[in-house]
């Protein structure tokens, strides 16, 4: 799907590829779900990826990214901007990524599928109350640079969704030749 360029199409585009995840993870063999996922290869593009967790840990990579996300667009509506990476974090994430992962240690895949849904529909709802010009145009709020309000949008829903269903279908078809040996 091509980049959104306005505001219905990054609605649609997040809509689409969250539906698109949630109806893969839906439709799973419920055992191959709750399966660690098997050492890989290739080197993964997303810290969550590289730890060889499993589909819990997705969803929940994605939850903590949108929650930041929340917390972001409070802070700007506030008056009280702040970057959108925390200070103990903004010069590696992937330390953040570390303290999520451990804090959803003993969360289930059921209720990170219940978070999940939960927060995407207020990235939609937050989604819904900026313009177009707000989400689309550079600069306009000092805290994003010369990013778009969309572009952190999208970095929250669209690629993780994308990605986190590129991993699943991987992961599913990895359990699927284990199972023929």
């Amino acid at each position: 799907m091509p980049q959104p360029q306005d505001k219905q199409s990054l609605i649609a585009s997040a809509q689409s590829d969250y539906e698109a995840l949630i109806g893969a993870i839906e439709t799973a063999d419920a055992e191959a779900l709750a399966t660690p996922f098997l050492p890989s290869d290739k080197p993964a593009k997303c810290t969550t990826f590289q730890q060889g967790n499993d589909v819990k840990d997705l969803l929940v990579h994605a939850l903590e990214w949108q929650r930041l996300q929340s917390a972001f667009v409070a802070n700007i509506r506030k008056g009280e901007p702040k970057d959108f990476i925390p200070e103990p974090y903004r010069k590696n994430y992937k330390e953040m990524d570390q303290v999520n992962f451990e804090k959803h240690r003993s969360t289930s895949l059921e209720s990170a599928i219940v978070m999940l849904k939960e927060s995407h529909a207020e990235m939609m709802r937050l989604i819904e109350t900026f313009s177009e010009e707000e989400l689309f145009g550079k600069k306009v709020f000092r805290v994003t640079y010369t990013t778009t309000m969309a572009a952190y949008f999208m970095s929250v829903t669209c690629q993780p969704y994308t990605q986190s269903l590129k991993k699943l279908k991987s992961h599913l078809r990895d359990i699927k030749k284990l199972n023929k040996k």
